[in-house]
C-alpha cells in the first residue's frame, strides 16, 4: 500500500501539468503491476506516450492487424531489442536430417492446439531464451504425437545445460534439440523455469522426453513449412521480430518492414488457416506471456512469401514410435 500511496502522490503532482494520458498510464501501471521508483516513473511515462501515439496512428489506418497495450508498452525499442531479440550467426548444420518436399495434398487449415500437441503459453521473462521455448514447444508436440500424452518440458534445462547456445543471451532451437538428442530433457515440474542462467542441474531420472534426430526444412521454402505443419506437427521457426511486433495486439500481421535475413526471435508455428476473405495465415505461439498478442499468439500472413523470415530456419525433432 505504501508503494501505491507514494506513486499516487507523485501522479497527482504530475497529472495537473499533463494531459489525460497520464491517467491512462496510472491505470496501465496498476494493471501490469509495474514497480518503478519516482525517478524512473516519468521516463517510463514518456516512452508510454510515444508508444500510444504509434498504436493510435497504426490503428487509425484500419489495416489487417492492430497494435495495443501489453507489458512492453512502456519499453523503448532499443531496450526491448536488447532484452528479447538476439541476432546470432546461424549454426553449422551437423548430422541433421534434411526434409524433402513431397507435394502432398494437405487440408485447408490445421491447428495442433486442438489435437493436444501444444502446452499453455509460457513467459520467458527478461531472459533472451526464446530459442529454448521454441525448441521445447516442438519437442512437446512430437512427444505428444508419439506417446499420446502432452508433457510440459523444461526450458531451464536447456538454458543451463545447452553449452552450444548462450543461455539468456540467445541461441538456436536446433542446437537445443541437439543437446536433447544426446542427453534427454527434464520435465518442467522437475526443472522449473527461473528466467536467468544457472548451473546445470540435469537429472536423467527426471527425463520427460528424448529425441533421435533433428530435421531442418529447406531454407525459405513456404511449401515445405505448410506440408510439415499439416502432416507432422508444430514447427520451431525463427523470425525477425523488429518494428511493431513488440506492440502487436490482434489480426493478421503483414508488416513488410521486417527483414527475412535478420532473424532475431524463435517461436513455434502451431498451424495455419484462411479467413472468410481468403487471407492465409500461420498461427504462431510466442513466449511473452498471455498479455501479449492474442492470448500469447500472433497470426502471421502467409500471403506474403516468407514474411519476416518465418520459413528461413525451420526445424523439428524426430522421435521414434
Amino acid at each position: 500500500m505504501l508503494k501505491y500511496l507514494l506513486l499516487f502522490m507523485l501522479i497527482n503532482s504530475i497529472s495537473s501539468l499533463e494531459d489525460n494520458s497520464f491517467d491512462s498510464y496510472v491505470r496501465y501501471v496498476k494493471q501490469y503491476d509495474k514497480q518503478y521508483n519516482p525517478s524512473e516513473l516519468y521516463h517510463r511515462y514518456s516512452i508510454f506516450k510515444s508508444n500510444i501515439n504509434t498504436i493510435n496512428n497504426h490503428n487509425s489506418k484500419h489495416l489487417s492487424y492492430t497494435l495495443g497495450l501489453n507489458n512492453f508498452t512502456d519499453w523503448d525499442k532499443d531496450e526491448f531489442r536488447h532484452t528479447y531479440l538476439n541476432n546470432i550467426s546461424r549454426p553449422i548444420k551437423h548430422n541433421y536430417n534434411m526434409y524433402k518436399y513431397k507435394n502432398l495434398t494437405i487440408p485447408d487449415s490445421i491447428d495442433w492446439r486442438a489435437n493436444g500437441y501444444v502446452t499453455d503459453v509460457k513467459d520467458q521473462g527478461q531472459c533472451g531464451s526464446c530459442w529454448a521455448f521454441s525448441a521445447v514447444g516442438a519437442m512437446e508436440g512430437q512427444h505428444a504425437n508419439v506417446t499420446k500424452s502432452l508433457v510440459s518440458l523444461s526450458e531451464q534445462n536447456l538454458v543451463d545445460c545447452s553449452t552450444t547456445n548462450f543461455g539468456c543471451n540467445g541461441g538456436w532451437p536446433d542446437k537445443a534439440m541437439d543437446y536433447v538428442m544426446k542427453n534427454g530433457i527434464d520435465t518442467e515440474t522437475s526443472y522449473p523455469y527461473t528466467a536467468m542462467g544457472g548451473s546445470c542441474s540435469f537429472n536423467k531420472s527426471n527425463v520427460g522426453a528424448t529425441i533421435n534426430n533433428v530435421t531442418l526444412l529447406p531454407q525459405g521454402n513456404m511449401s515445405s513449412l505448410y506440408e510439415t505443419l499439416a502432416t507432422i506437427g508444430p514447427m520451431s521457426v525463427a523470425i525477425d521480430a523488429e518494428y511493431d511486433f513488440q506492440l502487436y495486439s490482434s489480426g493478421i500481421y503483414n508488416s513488410t518492414n521486417c527483414d527475412p535475413n535478420s532473424l532475431d526471435h524463435a517461436v513455434l508455428a502451431v498451424g495455419y488457416g484462411v479467413t472468410l476473405n481468403g487471407n492465409k495465415y500461420i498461427m504462431v505461439k510466442n513466449s511473452w506471456g498471455v498479455s501479449w498478442g492474442m492470448n500469447g499468439y500472433i497470426y502471421m500472413s502467409a500471403d506474403i512469401d516468407n514474411l519476416c523470415g518465418i520459413a528461413e530456419h525451420v526445424s523439428y525433432p524426430n522421435i521414434k514410435k
